[in-house]
């Protein structure tokens, strides 16, 4: 199925919390008390005298799971003199100091901003502007934070069931004479599937996935055809100073055994097949034979079949043990610069087994008929241009959209959300994207 990204919007938001119309001066001799910071008596106490008074800040709108962006805040106040006071300003959360430290410069009004730094969602919360005055002292007339954050950030990806991936290369998709003749699709939902102008989308066939495959595919200059019984056979017999090397791909859907039965019959130490460790290369230059038979020059491998126990006309087998996913097994027929003997081949054949339970996956299938001339497979989506998706107020979506898996971002990192479908507003339209 095609994904696509969408994102619910709009995503930032603004709020602000404010005091206002509090006038405090510094009442010298009084220390930190906090409580009893309010008059106006400049004549008691020492000049080292100081006091403190942390202004609350509530933002209550601002969602549990927003992601702060951004905290800014401006404080209006002044000294009373500014030779002997002193007006400290810093935001706190609870009793951890944020940003950097500012204060007033004049004995006139005027507004400063004081640095907020970074904030996360608990600690607006316990948010407070804390104003520390000394001396002579000074006044805040009010003072503004503002917090920009975002909410509803969210990575959605979408499954869209008009959509399908299918086995062709291009649309319209040419199969030429003498090719494959059938024609894979993961769904036909919305889709119209036209062969040489006509339409067949009604004969596609509901089938199941096996679940696993395999290809052999030659990586040197030598590697392995079928033969006649059904074998993967060496295609450098008789030819000296070769290897034939030949790679199976494997694809399992779960744990699975991997069982070569193979066939090595041929020139005793010299000649020989070997056959690699998973997902480990192995080389594709030949062997050459020394006083005791040939050098094997790979680094890793499971099996070299370089003496009477393995050499011999019978069949014998050898299995691997594979994780779920994509791997792939060297295969190698090697031949020194000498004799050759017997069949001078290797020969094997590949058998899947898978270890666990599998449910296969549902796909469609048409068969092309007659492959004598060339066909013209043409895919033509139900919709054109744009495309908007709605959400219902059933909770179902339009044009058979359905949410396949979403990461919510809070407070920088990616959670996974187990029930995305909610996170979308009934009613809203959300853009396919690119």
């Amino acid at each position: 199925m095609a994904q696509v990204t969408a994102t619910s919007y709009p995503v930032s938001y603004t709020t602000t919390g404010t005091i206002n119309g509090t006038k405090y001066k510094n009442a010298i001799g009084k220390g930190a008390d906090t409580a009893a910071v309010s008059g106006n008596d400049y004549s008691n106490g020492g000049s080292s005298s100081t006091a403190t008074i942390s202004y609350a800040f509530e933002f209550p709108d601002i969602p549990e799971d927003a992601e702060i962006d951004s905290v800014t805040c401006q404080v209006k106040g002044h000294l009373e003199n500014t030779s002997k006071s002193t007006a400290n300003l810093q935001l706190y959360a609870g009793s951890t100091a944020k940003g950097t430290q500012t204060k007033f410069t004049s004995t006139s009004a005027q507004t400063i901003t004081v640095t907020a730094g970074s904030w996360t969602r608990a600690e607006i919360d316990t948010m407070t502007l804390r104003f520390t005055i000394g001396y002579y002292g000074g006044l805040i007339n009010g003072a503004t934070v503002t917090v920009t954050y975002t909410w509803n950030d969210v990575k959605y990806q979408i499954t869209i069931s008009n959509q399908t991936s299918i086995t062709v290369t291009a649309n319209p998709a040419e199969v030429s004479q003498g090719k494959s003749s059938e024609i894979i699709a993961d769904s036909i939902t919305g889709l119209t599937i036209t062969d040489n102008g006509t339409d067949v989308t009604s004969q596609f066939v509901e089938k199941q996935e096996e679940g696993y495959s395999y290809t052999v595919d030659e990586v040197g200059s030598y590697g392995f055809s079928l033969n006649s019984n059904g074998y993967y056979q060496s295609d450098n017999k008789g030819v000296s100073k070769t290897a034939a090397v030949s790679r199976v791909n494997i694809h399992v859907p779960v744990a699975a055994t991997v069982t070569f039965t193979f066939i090595n019959y041929a020139e005793e130490s010299y000649d020989f097949g070997v056959f690699g460790n998973v997902d480990t290369a192995l080389n594709t230059n030949y062997y050459s034979a020394g006083s005791s038979g040939a050098t094997i020059t790979d680094s890793s491998y499971k099996l070299a079949c370089n003496t009477s126990t393995h050499n011999k006309s019978s069949t014998q087998t050898l299995t691997y043990s594979i994780t779920a996913g994509d791997h792939f097994i060297d295969v190698k027929y090697s031949k020194d610069d000498a004799s050759d003997a017997h069949n001078d081949t290797l020969q094997f054949k590949v058998a899947i087994t898978l270890d666990e339970p599998f449910t296969p996956s549902t796909y469609y299938s048409y068969t092309i008929t007659n492959v004598q001339t060339n066909h013209t497979i043409t895919v033509t989506s139900g919709s054109t241009g744009p495309v908007f998706y709605e959400k219902g107020s059933s909770g179902s979506w339009s044009i058979g959209v359905t949410v396949q898996s979403g990461y919510k971002k809070v407070n920088g990192a990616w959670t996974i959300v187990s029930d995305i479908s909610t996170l979308f507003d009934t009613g809203t339209h959300y853009v396919k994207g690119n």
